[in-house]
C-alpha cells in the first residue's frame, strides 16, 4: 500500500516536509479505497493498494509518486527538487532508470495540495485518484487479453536491477564484420550490453538467450547472412513484443516488412558501417524511449 508505514524510509526531504506527504497520501489511499469499493472492484487492481516500494519527489508542480509491487524490503524515499518539474514521462524514466522499478506506476499530485486543508483538496485528489483507478483497470483489461502462452522454458523469472542491451549476433566469423560497429553505437547508451548465447550449445544456452530476451529493453539484430540462432532469437523477441532493431545488408529482402520494428540497411564498406553507427547510435535513443513508455 501506498501508506504502508512499515517500510524502510531514506531520503533527503525534512522531516515536516515528508508527514505532510505522507498525510496527503494517506487521504489519497483512502478515496482509492472507498471508490474501488463503490465500483466493487477487486481490492488490488490498482496497484497502489498491494505491497508496494515508493519514492516520492516533491517538485515544484507535482508530488511525482513512482512506485512497485513488492513483498519483500519495501522502502519508502522522500526526494523535495524545488527547482524542477517533472513531467509523467521524465517521472516514468527515473522510476525505471534511476530507482530500478522494472513495472511502475506513477501518480502525480499537484504540489500546492500539499499546504491545503484536507476538505479543500478532497475535489482535486479525488480527481487524481479516479483517473489512477481508471488508468490501472485499463491496464488490467490489456493483460487479460494478451496471448497466454506455455513457454516450453518454464517462465522467466522478473530482471533484478537494469534491464539490458541484447545483441543478436551471427556466429561465423566472416559474418561478423558489424560486431565492433554495433557495439561502439550501444556503448552510447546507459544499458548493459549482453551478447545471446548461441543455441547450438544445447538445452542450457537455449534457456539463458530465453532469460536475456525477457530481460532485455532493447534487442539488436544482425542479420547478415542467413543464422540459425539469431532468426531463433528474433522470433521470440517479436513474440515477447520487444523493441528490435534490424540491421541487414543493401539488397537484402528478408524480414524487411516485419510491423512495429525498427531497422537499418548498410553498404557493406568502411564508409557504410561509418554510417551504420551513426543511424544506429540515433535510432536506440529513439527505441529506448519506446521501451520506456510501454
Amino acid at each position: 500500500m501506498l501508506n504502508d508505514v512499515d517500510r524502510m524510509r531514506s531520503g533527503e526531504m525534512e522531516a515536516e516536509l515528508s508527514a505532510k506527504v505522507d498525510k496527503l497520501i494517506d487521504e489519497f489511499m483512502a478515496i482509492v479505497d472507498a471508490t474501488t469499493e463503490k465500483r466493487h472492484l477487486q481490492r488490488g487492481i490498482a496497484r497502489s493498494q498491494l505491497p508496494c516500494s515508493m519514492v516520492a519527489i516533491l517538485d515544484k508542480k507535482s508530488l511525482s509518486i513512482l512506485a512497485q509491487f513488492r513483498m519483500e524490503n519495501r522502502i519508502a524515499s522522500y526526494f523535495y527538487k524545488p527547482d524542477i518539474a517533472l513531467t509523467p514521462q521524465q517521472a516514468a524514466n527515473s522510476a525505471q532508470w534511476e530507482f530500478g522499478f522494472v513495472d511502475a506506476f506513477i501518480i502525480q499530485i499537484p504540489a500546492n495540495l500539499i499546504e491545503q486543508s484536507t476538505p479543500d483538496r478532497q475535489a482535486a485528489l479525488q480527481k487524481v485518484a479516479l483517473e489512477h483507478i481508471d488508468s490501472e483497470f485499463l491496464r488490467l483489461e490489456m493483460m487479460l487479453s494478451l496471448m497466454r502462452t506455455r513457454p516450453i522454458f518454464e517462465q522467466a523469472a522478473e530482471a533484478v536491477g537494469a534491464r539490458t542491451l541484447l545483441l543478436l549476433l551471427p556466429q561465423a566469423a566472416n559474418l561478423r564484420g558489424n560486431e565492433e560497429t554495433i557495439l561502439n553505437a550501444s556503448r552510447a547508451n546507459s544499458l548493459p550490453i549482453v551478447e545471446a548465447e548461441d543455441i547450438r550449445g544445447g538445452r542450457s544456452a537455449v534457456r539463458e538467450m530465453w532469460h536475456s530476451l525477457n530481460h532485455a529493453a532493447v534487442i539488436i539484430a544482425d542479420l547478415t547472412g542467413p543464422d540459425g540462432g539469431v532468426m531463433y532469437g528474433l522470433g521470440i523477441a517479436h513474440t515477447l513484443g520487444k523493441e528490435t532493431i534490424l540491421i541487414h545488408p543493401q539488397g537484402s529482402k528478408y524480414l524487411t516488412d516485419i510491423p512495429r520494428t525498427y531497422r537499418i540497411e548498410y553498404e557493406d564498406s568502411d564508409a557504410g558501417r561509418a554510417k551504420l553507427e551513426v543511424q544506429l547510435s540515433r535510432m536506440l535513443g529513439t527505441t529506448l524511449a519506446h521501451a520506456v513508455e510501454d
